[in-house]
């Protein structure tokens, strides 16, 4: 229900019955006021029209574990009323954004139900957002919410293309597209710069690769060929996995990677306990061609959705180093954290964000320090 129009339109009638005249500044504000109340319809990643009554979204809250992937559209904390408190933990403690903006970590973060994963209803209403953020796959999670009319934007996950879908619409519900095409055209600036090198590979320059997610004993979780956060899919040619998975993930032993036996190997950041030093010092893993080698690498801190420049360079010049002489990576941070995030990074900054003291001992990666 559009409150601010049913109170404009009350004013309105009021000034009417009282035969008061408007003047030309008084009515340009009215259509700015009721241009920017005007309902605002979005397709989310269902396909389903969701109609904000009130115009574009002021506030939110935000379900997806992507608090830096919104703040590096917003570019302030105001617009958030509450997000998931392991994304605070997990993935924004202890980093650079959450140095310079600490007050991330204070919002709300009691959006879920105690016992369990549902969403806290009766707290998501008391916080009133113009909108809420969900994954489109946790429909028993949507519903719930909208049965008390609150507005969802679903939203996809899995390939590059949902990627760019789920960006655009975080800020689309906010009236933000411009600032959207803005960092997609930042983004696509990368691409084509590391394209212009990894188009020109031949097939037997092209690297064996696999990506680490988790790490538990004798079985790992490595992602898939068309997973996006892979150099695979978004910079083609710089690296595959010989594994040919088709699905988003898959879990596999140490005798199967032994077996596909990588050039290189990349973990990911968030598998926190798990450094190159683990396949270093492995008993069974230090047969592995890219252990010899030492092309074993912990990835960037940097978010891979509203930051994925970085990881596109940070993959391609460990692949290929002898093909992007004089690229300096700890420029291409400083740029990115200034565009996305409007913070000055220091060396230490950067230092933490490319994961140095992790890497400093694997192959060619003193082109980054």
């Amino acid at each position: 229900m559009n409150k601010f129009l049913l109170i404009s339109f009350i004013g309105i009638a009021a000034l009417t019955l009282a035969g008061c005249q408007s003047t030309d500044d008084s009515q340009k504000n009215k259509e700015v006021k009721n241009n920017s109340s005007k309902a605002v319809t979005i397709v989310d990643g269902r396909g389903k029209e969701v109609v904000l009554e009130d115009g574009y979204a002021k506030n939110f809250v935000l379900f997806p574990n992507e608090g830096t992937e919104m703040f590096s559209i917003t570019q302030s904390i105001e617009p958030f009323l509450g997000m998931r408190k392991s994304d605070q933990d997990s993935n924004i403690a202890g980093g650079v954004v959450a140095k310079y903006y600490p007050e991330i970590l204070e919002v709300n973060s009691n959006i879920i139900d105690a016992e369990g994963d549902a969403p806290n209803v009766e707290e998501i209403l008391k916080l009133n957002p113009d909108v809420v953020y969900q994954w489109s796959s946790a429909e028993a999670k949507i519903k719930p919410l909208e049965d008390v009319g609150i507005d969802v934007v679903a939203l996809n996950w899995g390939t590059y293309k949902d990627d760019v879908e789920r960006y655009t619409l975080y800020g689309q519900a906010l009236g933000m597209q411009d600032r959207v095409d803005a960092v997609l055209a930042h983004h696509e600036k990368a691409k084509k710069a590391v394209l212009s090198v990894t188009e020109k590979l031949t097939e037997a320059e092209r690297q064996n690769h696999v990506f680490v997610s988790h790490v538990n004993e004798n079985q790992m979780n490595v992602w898939g060929t068309e997973l996006p956060h892979t150099a695979v899919h978004k910079v083609e040619n710089a690296a595959f996995t010989e594994g040919k998975i088709t699905n988003k993930d898959a879990d596999i032993n140490a005798e199967t990677l032994l077996q596909w036996d990588p050039d290189m190997i990349v973990i990911g950041e968030w598998a926190k306990e798990i450094t190159p030093d683990y396949f270093y010092n492995h008993p069974v893993l230090k047969n592995l061609t890219a252990v010899k080698e030492k092309r074993v690498y912990k990835s960037p801190t940097s978010s891979l959705l509203d930051n994925p420049g970085i990881s596109w360079y940070f993959y391609a010049v460990l692949s290929h180093p002898d093909k992007f002489e004089g690229f300096d990576m700890r420029k291409q941070v400083r740029e990115d954290y200034k565009m996305l995030y409007n913070i000055d990074v220091t060396e230490e900054d950067i230092d933490q964000i490319l994961n140095v003291a992790e890497n400093k001992n694997s192959k060619s990666f003193e082109l980054f320090m």
